[in-house]
């Protein structure tokens, strides 16, 4: 614009010729004339610089906001950087400078800053939540280790694309992930704990009252940090291991005690009282088996006879089990004498041990001698029936009976199969015992392996005789 033209300037320009006018008019002197005019000038000059002041203040206030709109719409358009079409040269010169007139600037940038702002907003609220949430859910969870660098900036220095928004979002559903895990960990532990008191029949001032009154509802207020799930396991664990170590003395004293109910023959009415009476793993309940055991075991002195002559018994079924000859059998002479003490008893109890061990170690081989006997008693049936001619007669009283020639032939079929089979099993299983041992698998007082190598003899005379005879 040409200031020259302006309309101050223009009329500064008549009022200074009417006023020239009226001084000639009057008559007054070049004197008094240019002092009147430097009063005059001193008025005006203090009005427009007033005005001046004014107007630049004006002008620095419209640029401060345009700079303001310019740092604004450089911060939203650096966060985000995934939006296409952002376009910065609106009102600005490529070398950051603000363009003139200031209000044309102004009024394109605020135009560009109302277009970015709606989403900007958007995703910064949303940044702000899942900030929020992270840090909620990291401090509930103290030490958990964030999978991302992202996580440790903020949504004013984070840039706000989808690929960043979706992070968070991820984030936020992996530690939620990991709360409900950890709360469903510590419901679980606190419901165990309260039930182990219960069981354990805990006094009231051993129980802890927060963990009661949480367990139920409010889980999480019980904490969720490692911590805090290391210490709830750690009690659960011990109260576990003391239930298991309770009902270990409490199985072996019940046993005892109920076998001792059934020796003694104990009054059934009685019995089923204490047993009423006590029932659970409480400490008082363990005590009362114990303070039952020991009446009991002073009442068993009083009847050692029956304990021992039943303990006699035993070793009976298991010598025959394990095929003892009547030497063996007597080498325990506890058994064979009328002292009936608690040594004694102990005697035969510890030779029973002894002896199952040694049935369970022998049991593989025990197995082929039954079977091998078994099978001796299918031949020795088989070869008394061929033995009986009146199988073959049709009428009078040993009338034949048209399945039992078949069912000898099935019986010779199954033993022609399962010989072979069992004896070469058998020895071998013996011969490996006897060289793991040392010494001959004795039954009923003679090496088995002997018998049956005798027992390979007789049928292969057997054979030759049958093979003689059909030659001859």
């Amino acid at each position: 614009m040409d200031r020259r033209g302006s309309y101050i300037s223009s009329q500064l320009i008549v009022i200074n010729d009417k006023l020239q006018l009226l001084y000639d008019e009057i008559g007054i002197s070049e004197d008094e004339r240019n002092t009147r005019e430097r009063n005059l000038y001193s008025a005006v000059s203090h009005a427009l610089e007033q005005q001046v002041e004014e107007v630049s203040a004006e002008r620095e206030n419209l640029y401060r906001s345009c700079h303001e709109l310019r740092e604004q719409l450089t911060t939203m358009m650096a966060a985000l950087q995934d939006v296409q079409d952002l376009d910065l040269s609106c009102g600005v010169g490529g070398d950051l400078e603000i363009k003139f007139p200031l209000m044309n600037a102004f009024e394109s940038l605020s135009k560009k800053h109302e277009e970015l702002k709606g989403l900007y907003s958007q995703r910064y609220q949303r940044a702000h939540e899942l900030f929020e949430n992270l840090h909620m859910l990291s401090t509930a969870m103290e030490g958990l280790v964030l999978d991302n660098d992202i996580f440790a900036l903020n949504p004013d220095t984070l840039s706000l694309t989808n690929t960043n928004i979706a992070a968070l979002e991820a984030e936020v559903r992996r530690l939620s992930e990991e709360y409900e895990r950890r709360v469903k960990i510590v419901q679980e532990d606190a419901n165990q704990i309260v039930t182990l008191w219960a069981q354990l029949g805990t006094s009231q001032h051993n129980i802890d009252r927060n963990i009661l009154a949480c367990y139920k509802d409010k889980p999480e207020m019980l904490g969720l940090t490692n911590v805090h799930l290391e210490k709830l396991s750690a009690k659960k664990n011990m109260l576990q291991e003391e239930k298991d170590s309770r009902l270990r003395r409490l199985s072996v004293t019940k046993a005892a005690v109920q076998h001792l109910w059934s020796k003694l023959s104990e009054d059934e009415a009685a019995v089923k009282a204490f047993d009423r009476a006590n029932r659970g793993i409480a400490l008082h309940v363990i005590e009362a088996y114990e303070q039952e055991l020991a009446r009991l075991n002073e009442k068993k002195r009083d009847h050692m006879h029956i304990f021992i002559e039943d303990a006699r018994q035993t070793l009976q079924r298991l010598w025959d089990s394990l095929y003892f000859s009547e030497d063996e059998m007597l080498e325990f002479t506890p058994a064979w004498t009328d002292i009936f003490t608690d040594a004694s008893l102990a005697a035969h109890e510890s030779e029973i041990a002894h002896l199952e061990q040694l049935l369970q170690e022998r049991k593989p081989t025990l197995s082929l001698i039954d079977a091998y006997r078994e099978l001796q008693e299918d031949i020795a049936e088989l070869e008394q029936s061929q033995q009986d001619a009146s199988r073959l007669l049709s009428r009078g009283p040993g009338r034949r009976d048209p399945s039992r020639l078949l069912r000898e032939e099935q019986m010779r079929k199954r033993i022609a199969k399962r010989k072979p089979k069992i004896m070469n099993d058998l020895m071998t299983a013996l011969r490996k015992w006897e060289n793991e041992n040392g010494r001959p698998f004795m039954v009923n007082g003679e090496r088995f392996l002997d018998i049956l190598r005798d027992e390979e003899v007789t049928a292969k005379v057997r054979i030759y005789y049958l093979a003689g005879l059909m030659s001859v």
